[in-house]
């Protein structure tokens, strides 16, 4: 049995009326800013720690700004490129290489104070009046992004690998609020912007603009859930109208020149499950399917069926259903993904000598594979959860 690892859509959530989202991928048969820095003291922002000025290597020294970092010129990778998990493909851009201007960012959510609890209940508008008290701006959403991934793009602030004790994430977002503004010495990018997950969601001056919602709502960034690997990303976003005020969201200003570039996504749907013909499927992958129901050998097989697998928008999946030609017979369920240009196996699973079904659910993102052996009819549920999936346990009668 094949077993990847599940995350269920339903943790992704804001509480209060910031609630989940859904998406991601499959189963079954930089450019790097070279930076020199350099440590000035923080004065007109209480309570902020030492900064970081990041500098583009070749480019002017900007100047100071207290409680501020410097995000210097460079390339973005908005978004989570195809074929990573987890990753939201009908939210996230397909890390697209955005160019960004330099720009300032605060250290720490408002007040940007070392240990204060975040200021939160605030609409958006209510948020930009503060900054622009400050003599500051709301962050764009891909400029929040930017700061948060550092000059190498990481998945998270602090790097490729999730780690719940960096910033102390996987918590109710109702909990991650009440946490003290730089809490986590650990919970920094690499630009030396802290607290970037862990904390309050944080307001961005920018719409949310996907089709998954309604594209006049406000865009939030950071924050956390209990579902804190997927989460606490720094490409993840969530929804609201700008009028929201919530005990889970505050905000933090940036200062200079705005970056124009917002997120920019083509939601695509299509059927939840239909056939399509098996020639070009098999042609797609090659000499993968000849292996997918004995690993051990290459065994070629006879597809009788094939299907397109849509388990949320913007993601495909490519299913072939058929038996191995050599003896004893072996019929199975192939998955496979094109997504990133290359056909690649999934995952395959076996189930016997008779040919197997493969069944909608009513739920887009499950199916049922049924099958027959000497015992009798049993199936097996396959589940789609932020770009992995997961076979469940034989279910029989």
């Amino acid at each position: 049995m094949v077993t990847v690892r599940f995350f269920s859509a339903s943790v992704r959530s804001l509480s209060l009326p910031l609630v989940a989202r859904s998406s991601a991928s499959l189963l079954v048969c930089a450019v790097v800013v070279a930076c020199n820095n350099k440590k000035i003291e923080a004065s007109d922002d209480a309570g902020v720690a030492p900064l970081t000025l990041a500098t583009a290597a070749g480019g002017a020294q900007p100047a100071p700004r207290a409680g501020m970092v410097y995000i210097p010129a460079g390339e973005l990778k908005a978004g989570t490129p195809k074929g990573k998990m987890p990753r939201i493909p009908d939210e996230e851009m397909a890390g697209v290489a955005v160019p960004m201007s330099g720009f300032y960012i605060d250290v720490l959510s408002y007040p940007n104070e070392q240990g204060a609890i975040p200021t939160t209940n605030v609409s958006r508008d209510e948020a930009a009046r503060l900054c622009s008290s400050k003599g500051k701006r709301l962050c764009t959403e891909l400029e929040w992004e930017r700061a948060c991934k550092g000059p190498e793009n990481t998945t998270y602030a602090y790097g490729d690998t999730y780690r719940a004790a960096a910033c102390g994430t996987g918590v109710s977002a109702e909990v991650a609020a009440r946490h003290p503004a730089g809490e986590h010495s650990t919970c920094k990018s690499a630009f030396g912007v802290m607290d970037m997950h862990g904390g309050v969601w944080e307001w961005t001056d920018s719409d949310w603009g996907r089709s998954s919602a309604n594209a006049s709502d406000g865009a939030l960034r950071g924050g956390s859930a209990v579902a804190g690997e997927i989460v606490d990303r720094c490409a993840n976003g969530l929804a609201r109208s700008p009028t929201t005020k919530a005990a889970t969201i505050g905000f933090r200003c940036c200062a200079g020149d705005k970056n124009p570039a917002t997120v920019s996504l083509a939601v695509e749907g299509g059927l939840p499950l239909e056939s399509v013909k098996i020639a070009p499927l098999r042609e797609s992958f090659g000499d993968l399917p000849p292996r997918a129901f004995d690993p051990e050998k290459l065994v070629e097989c006879n597809y009788v069926n094939a299907l397109a697998w849509r388990p949320t928008p913007n993601e495909l999946l490519s299913i072939l259903v058929g038996c191995t030609n050599a003896s004893p017979r072996k019929c199975g369920v192939f998955i496979g993904s094109t997504a990133t240009g290359k056909a690649q196996k999934v995952a395959a699973q076996g189930f016997g000598p008779i040919v197997p079904e493969v069944l909608p659910t009513g739920d887009r993102k499950v199916l049922k594979l049924r099958a027959v052996d000497w015992r009798g009819s049993f199936s097996r549920d396959v589940s789609y959860s932020y770009g992995r999936v997961d076979v469940g346990p034989e279910t029989r009668p």
